[in-house]
C-alpha cells in the first residue's frame, strides 16, 4: 500500500489544489509514480491537470458511492510526468447527502483505497475540499499522513484550534493518522507579518515541522492557465525550487521511521 497524503486545511485560499498539483509534479521527477485524488467538488485540480470534467465517464463521485466499482477504471492521464489522477466533478457536492444513509459513510474512501491495487503508485495524494464535512472526514480516515498547506495570515491561525480538534476525534476513527507539518504558502520573505506569523506557528506547535516555504508568485497561476505544473512552466523559478524541496521533505519523511 503506497502512502496516502492529504493537503488538508478547512480554510480556502491556502493553496492546497496549487501544492497539491506541484508536489505531485516534484515527486514525479524524483521518480515516484503518483496518484492524485481530486476530492473537490470544485474540480480545481482535475481541471488545473488538464481534464475536461465534462466529458469524463466516471469521477471520485462515483467511486464513493458504487461499491463495487474498480478504481482503475476512474484513473486518467494527465499532463505531468509521473502523475495520474482520480478527477473529481460538481456531482460530488451531492455526495454530502447521499452519503448520510450509507452504513460506514466516513470509511468509503478508506474502503475503495484498501480493495484497490495500488501498487503501480508510491503515493497517494488527495486534495481536500475547504471545509469539514463528510467529505472531510473521509479523507481523514483514509489518509496516513496529513500536510497543512497554510497562509501566513492571522485568520489562518484562528481556524487551527478547530482543525486540530477535528483531528483529535478523528483519530478514534482512524489513530494511525499522522500529521506531517505544516506547509507555509503565499509567502512574501520580506514581509514582517509572514515572519511574525511563522514564529507563532513555530511557537504554538513546536512538535509539528514547517515544510519548505512557498514564495508568493504569480507563476502558479499561469501554469494553471495553460494546464501544467509551474515546474513545467517556469522550471528555474524561485517557487519552482520550493516545490521540488518541498517534494525532497516528503520523500526524505517517507523514509525516517515512526515515531
Amino acid at each position: 500500500m503506497p502512502r496516502v497524503i492529504a493537503f488538508f486545511n478547512q480554510k480556502g485560499g491556502t493553496a492546497k489544489t496549487t501544492s497539491t498539483l506541484n508536489v505531485a509534479a516534484a515527486l514525479g521527477e524524483r521518480g515516484r509514480r503518483v496518484l492524485a485524488i481530486d476530492l473537490d467538488p470544485q474540480a480545481s485540480l482535475s481541471m488545473a491537470i488538464g481534464v475536461d470534467i465534462a466529458g469524463i465517464e466516471r469521477s471520485v463521485y462515483d467511486l464513493l458511492l458504487e461499491e463495487s466499482l474498480d478504481p482503475a477504471t476512474v484513473v486518467v492521464s494527465t499532463t505531468i510526468p509521473g502523475v495520474a489522477l482520480i478527477p473529481s466533478h460538481p456531482d460530488l457536492a451531492a455526495a454530502e447527502l447521499e452519503l448520510l444513509n450509507v452504513l460506514e459513510r466516513e470509511r468509503q474512501l478508506a474502503h475503495r483505497l484498501a480493495d484497490a491495487d495500488l501498487s503501480a503508485y508510491d503515493i497517494v495524494l488527495i486534495d481536500s475540499p475547504p471545509a469539514l464535512n463528510i467529505l472531510s472526514i473521509n479523507i481523514l480516515v483514509a489518509s496516513n499522513e496529513l500536510i497543512i498547506p497554510i497562509e501566513p495570515h492571522p485568520l489562518s491561525l484562528m481556524v487551527l484550534r478547530r482543525l486540530f480538534d477535528t483531528l483529535g476525534r478523528i483519530r478514534r476513527l482512524n489513530p494511525g493518522l499522522r500529521v506531517d507539518g505544516f506547509l507555509p504558502t503565499k509567502v512574501h520573505h520580506s514581509s514582517r507579518l509572514a515572519t511574525d506569523m511563522l514564529d507563532t506557528l513555530a511557537e504554538e506547535f513546536p512538535d509539528l515541522p514547517l515544510l519548505p516555504a512557498i514564495p508568493l508568485s504569480v507563476k502558479g497561476a499561469e501554469s494553471t492557465a495553460e494546464r501544467i505544473s509551474v515546474l513545467q512552466y517556469m522550471p528555474r523559478s524561485p517557487v519552482a525550487a520550493a516545490y521540488r524541496e518541498v517534494g525532497a521533505w516528503i520523500e526524505q519523511a517517507g523514509a525516517q521511521p515512526d515515531e
